[in-house]
């Protein structure tokens, strides 16, 4: 008797409960508009996963900055007389002079000496900054050993400005001696002339 009472009342339960949702959903059918029910619609958005792309430009080249130039150093200038110094830099053949060769040192040849180093006179500073030009001719002796003596000047202008510089010049040269019969000698006799200009 008991479960029958229990299962009907169960079903009136259940019946009830449909029948209440069942109205619950009318009512909100007729209050949406437009006699649409309301609805919630969820909508996942899709990322884009491409990365942006970015514009790169190259770099730009930058010329490289030229270095400055080098300081205008004033150094000596010194040249040559054309009418004297060119035979003194070329040793003197003749071509009528006898050359003896022979063999386990009884014979030897004879030269003129040549230069091996030959330096330019330093420019002295004062007669550069007041643009004094000149020149001065010196005449010494190349020794035994190649280095120069007994230097002085013959003739310079104007007198005594570049007097030392040029023979302070000379003192640095060196030579091959002159050779005479198989031996060196002293040379005598060597004449320069220094140019001096600024």
């Amino acid at each position: 008797m008991r479960l029958a009472v229990s299962t009907v009342a169960a079903a009136f339960v259940t019946f009830l409960l449909f029948w209440t949702m069942q109205a619950i959903i009318t009512v909100g059918y007729q209050l949406a508009p437009g006699g649409k029910p309301l609805s919630i619609e969820f909508v996942r958005l899709r990322r884009d996963t491409t990365p942006p792309q970015t514009k790169r430009e190259p770099p730009k080249r930058e010329k490289p900055k030229q270095p400055p130039p080098p300081p205008d150093i004033s150094r000596s200038r010194s040249s040559l007389d054309p009418a004297q110094g060119v035979s003194e830099i070329a040793p003197q053949i003749d071509p009528t002079a006898h050359i003896e060769t022979g063999i386990g040192g009884g014979g030897g040849s004879d030269r003129d000496a040549v230069p091996l180093v030959r330096t330019d006179a330093e420019y002295p500073a004062q007669a550069e900054a007041r643009g004094i030009t000149g020149w001065v001719t010196v005449e010494f002796t190349i020794a035994k050993s190649g280095a120069v003596k007994d230097e002085r000047v013959v003739a310079s202008r104007p007198q005594r400005i570049f007097d030392s510089a040029a023979l302070a010049a000379v003192r640095r040269w060196k030579y091959n001696p002159k050779i005479k019969d198989g031996a060196p000698v002293e040379r005598p006799g060597m004449q320069i002339t220094f140019e001096f200009k600024p």
